[in-house]
């Protein structure tokens, strides 16, 4: 059976009997953008299907939840997969079903962060980007190679264009700061790297918390 198979069959005779389950709870997390492992209580919505999906969508085109459904959401390195121009349109949707007074926890990489080290790592032999420790495709370990790693990463490895886990935005704290505010969002600050729930993507974070 095919993966396109699978997905249509879970998403059409699965999916709607975890989307009844659930609209039951009256506290409800979910995740966007989940990886393999499902953060304790959160439901999970992702493009592609795997232990911790429960809904399967892209959020580019809209999230098929209903308004006011969360409590908390929860989305760590997703953004920078949505074109940037939709940037504004995603989150817009996010804030649509969060509850009122509902909380969004939100981890980008920082651009700005990332756009500092490559400049000084070629102009002037620093090594600040070492912090980061990734080196995907670059054993050399060269700041050029490491820096296309970070903004544009990697897709499949194997040239697919348009593969999901391509990124397609670019954030600064100010810029996001922005985003958030024209999308409705108050009370947005910095959070620390403790407080990630999943993964930790390190010296690269970047984590802001919204609140509608």
């Amino acid at each position: 059976m095919t993966i396109f198979l699978k997905t249509i069959l879970y998403k059409f005779g699965v999916e709607p009997f975890i989307r009844l389950a659930n609209r039951r709870k009256s506290v409800r997390y979910l995740e966007i953008g989940p990886g393999k492992k499902r953060i304790p209580g959160f439901e999970g919505l992702n493009i592609v299907k795997n232990k911790a999906t429960d809904y399967i969508a892209d959020a580019a085109n809209g999230i098929p939840l209903a308004d006011n459904s969360f409590d908390l959401i929860y989305s760590s390195h997703f953004l920078e997969h949505i074109e940037w121009y939709k940037t504004k349109f995603v989150l817009k949707e996010i804030y649509r079903i969060l509850k009122k007074d509902g909380v969004l926890e939100l981890w980008v990489p920082d651009g700005l962060k990332i756009a500092k080290a490559f400049v000084d790592g070629e102009l002037y032999q620093g090594k600040d980007f070492y912090n980061d420790g990734w080196w995907k495709f670059n054993d050399e370990h060269d700041v050029c190679k490491w820096f296309c790693g970070r903004i544009f990463t990697y897709g499949d490895g194997n040239r697919i264009k348009g593969h999901w886990n391509s990124h397609q935005a670019a954030f600064s704290e100010r810029y996001l700061t922005e985003c958030l505010k024209e999308s409705g969002f108050t009370n947005i600050g910095r959070m620390k790297s403790s407080e990630c729930r999943g993964y930790d993507h390190g010296w690269i974070n970047l984590g802001l918390r919204a609140v509608k």
